[in-house]
């Protein structure tokens, strides 16, 4: 079985840069159980990878590194014409606007793109079984609740990243 870590922009906010504990604890749980975080392209962007991106001022995370190392893989670019993954963005949007009471165009982008990235993966046959790494309640609870609609039962999983995950995390998290 084979299983995909997908992580969002608040993982490594909440971490801190690379000389803080919680991010080095991350990075050496993710070394020594020999796997790696996807993040969407989006989010990529969101960490300072796009200097066009203006959503969020949060540049200076170093996650970089990460990406040189090969502990944080930067997804390819989502699929919008797979109906799959154009839908379950959609879904995701209408979903997380709904819990928060927001209008759907204040949803964050990168929001759908985890659950849109989770949906690409296992449709493709990259995943067998998805693991949701976010900071983010309501997307984790979309993305549970989303695509098991779209035929992938016990295929997802939310793991809420709380001060207290990052504070403690060890290469089992990942096993």
């Amino acid at each position: 079985m084979t299983t995909v870590y997908v992580a969002d922009t608040g993982v490594f906010v909440r971490c801190g840069g690379p000389e803080k504990d919680k991010f080095q604890r991350l990075r050496r749980a993710v070394r020594q159980a020999d796997i790696s975080l996807r993040i969407p392209q989006r989010v990529y962007e969101e960490l300072g990878g796009d200097t066009a991106a203006e959503e969020y001022p949060s540049g200076d995370v170093p996650y970089s590194a990460g990406i040189r190392s090969g502990w944080i893989v930067v997804a390819d670019e989502l699929d919008y014409t797979n109906p799959l993954v154009s839908t379950v963005m959609d879904e995701t949007r209408r979903f997380i606007a709904s819990e928060t009471d927001r209008d759907e165009d204040r949803i964050e982008k990168a929001d759908t793109a985890l659950v849109g990235l989770a949906g690409q993966l296992l449709d493709a046959g990259e995943a067998d079984r998805i693991v949701l790494l976010t900071t983010d309640k309501p997307a984790g609870r979309a993305a549970v609740r989303l695509l098991p609609t779209h035929g992938f039962e016990d295929c997802i999983e939310f793991r809420y990243v709380s001060e207290a995950f990052l504070e403690t995390i060890t290469a089992d998290e990942f096993r």
